[in-house]
């Protein structure tokens, strides 16, 4: 250890801030853990101060979380801090949020698999009721399950979530980003949730994946789709609404004119689900991403989504990774983007769609202008070798239409200046339109904000990057992202923030970490 002075509660610089730790370990009577003090020595040797604390699977525990917390209340700078599968516990949760109070410039926060439960998030929920930087909170992976004995005869305003959904609906949060992907939300913790949103008017993009959210449930999001008027995107992948809880959902996104994303992935889907979604397309004003992929969506769900495509306006990225679709399905699907203005992204891997559907595919493509990526697979197990042929010439034609509308969109664009570019029919969309809105709304990005680059002050990045062709890095380097942060603090009331749509396909959540031996 370097010989530290005692710190003092107003030193706040990198030097000071070591000191602070060593301190607080010093009274714990335990030894500091060895990656927070390099990251926090490295900022003092550096006289640099600290901008991103990445310490995943770091090892802080519940103990450590005490410490950390220190740092934290004295600490100036910061504008993210992931403690992702560290063991902190309801103590250590509390002692964070504890920490984190008042903090200036903190605007995300990872605490994600870290065995909370509820009693653990009622600190974290008077963070986000305090009205503070934060905008973006991961809570996935921890324990907000009940007693079933208990959840029969307990009221929702007593579930583990209910804290947070009351923190939801104060006048002061300005949480953007909420992920509670695989954290045991039950129906009374979702009906918390809900009752919140109703009366929140910041957070934009909410994940609940990996929930077991079924059919019964499927009511209490369509409560939310009508009642609610901020929420830009909804992801629901990996949960079991199955035709009945889609049909919900379709009849209530009837009602919303805000949804601008939703990911309905894996949710045993089959293809009378596939056509109520679809039934709804054709007047949907605001959905422009949207995921049905892992699902059996069908030749029959495909008929449906043809007929609504011919009349939608609005929708540009269709997701049908996995939909049992075969070659009857791709050539349908053929029907629908043949000289489609609108759609500019496709996603029809894992479907089978052997030569006659990519045939279909390659020929409906000689009169689109829109497309600019479509994601295909060839040489499908068990045929012949000129078959596989024929379809990896089919899908590199596919893929040269597509570069080629690229080209075409990018000359057209740079033809005309400004707003005016951004009408032209097949403009990419992740460019502002012409109201102004952010790129980051349509952006397909990775899973939350990228990490610093690996510096010993972040003790090595996260890699939130997933391998797809629709994936768009954003921001690219740590002081983009910094530059981000510091635009959000300016800018709190701003929904598009904290944007941070999922990717088309992509795997699921990853599990929760292995109990420790």
């Amino acid at each position: 250890h370097m010989s530290q002075a005692e710190p003092s509660q107003e030193d706040s610089s990198p030097a000071g801030l070591l000191a602070a730790y060593d301190a607080a370990h010093d009274e714990l009577g335990s030894p500091p853990q060895s990656r927070v003090r390099a990251a926090l020595e490295g900022a003092a040797q550096r006289g640099t101060p600290l901008t991103h604390l990445a310490l995943r699977s770091a090892g802080v525990g519940s103990q450590g979380a005490q410490a950390v917390a220190e740092v934290l209340s004295r600490d100036t700078n910061l504008t993210q801090v992931s403690l992702e599968d560290n063991a902190l516990g309801d103590d250590g949760a509390a002692a964070i949020a504890r920490g984190l109070n008042g903090h200036p410039s903190v605007f995300r926060l990872n605490i994600g698999y870290n065995e909370i439960t509820g009693r653990g998030l009622r600190g974290v929920a008077e963070l986000v009721a305090a009205g503070g930087p934060l905008l973006c909170l991961d809570l996935s992976g921890n324990n907000f399950y009940q007693n079933v004995a208990v959840a029969m005869v307990a009221p929702a305003g007593m579930s583990p979530l209910a804290p947070l959904g009351r923190a939801l609906a104060s006048a002061e949060c300005r949480l953007q980003l909420l992920l509670l992907d695989q954290a045991d939300v039950d129906a009374k913790s979702l009906a918390a949730l809900v009752d919140g949103l109703l009366r929140n008017t910041s957070l934009v993009n909410l994940r609940l994946g990996e929930n077991n959210i079924d059919a019964r449930s499927a009511s209490l999001i369509g409560k939310l789709l009508r009642g609610n008027t901020a929420l830009t995107s909804l992801d629901l992948r990996d949960n079991k609404l199955a035709d009945a809880g889609a049909a919900t959902l379709a009849a209530a996104l009837a009602a919303n004119s805000s949804l601008k994303c939703l990911v309905l992935w894996s949710n045993g889907i089959a293809e009378q689900g596939a056509a109520a979604v679809a039934s709804v397309l054709s007047e949907q004003p605001s959905l422009r991403i949207l995921d049905l992929g892992g699902n059996a969506v069908g030749v029959s769900g495909v008929e449906a989504l043809k007929a609504a495509l011919l009349r939608n306006r609005s929708l540009h990225t269709l997701g049908l990774a996995n939909a049992q679709l075969g070659h009857e399905g791709g050539i349908a699907l053929a029907g629908a983007i043949e000289g489609n203005a609108h759609l500019t992204r496709l996603d029809l891997r894992r479907n089978s769609l052997h030569v006659a559907g990519l045939m279909a595919l390659r020929l409906a493509m000689k009169t689109n202008s829109a497309l600019l990526e479509v994601a295909v697979d060839t040489a499908f197990v068990g045929e012949a070798t000129e078959d596989r042929e024929l379809e990896q010439s089919f899908a590199a034609e596919i893929k040269a239409a597509c570069a080629a509308n690229k080209d075409r969109t990018h000359n057209e664009a740079s033809a005309v200046p400004g707003e005016a570019a951004a009408a032209l029919g097949g403009t990419d969309p992740s460019r502002p339109d012409s109201s102004g809105g952010s790129r980051a709304l349509d952006l397909l990005a990775r899973k939350g904000l990228p990490a610093a680059e690996p510096t010993a002050e972040a003790g090595g990045a996260e890699s939130g990057a997933v391998s797809h062709p629709f994936s768009q890095p954003f921001p690219a380097t740590a002081a983009e992202c910094r530059a981000l942060g510091r635009a959000r603090l300016q800018a709190l009331g701003v929904a598009e923030a904290a944007i941070d749509v999922p990717l088309l396909g992509a795997a699921a959540p990853p599990p929760p970490p292995p109990p420790p031996p």
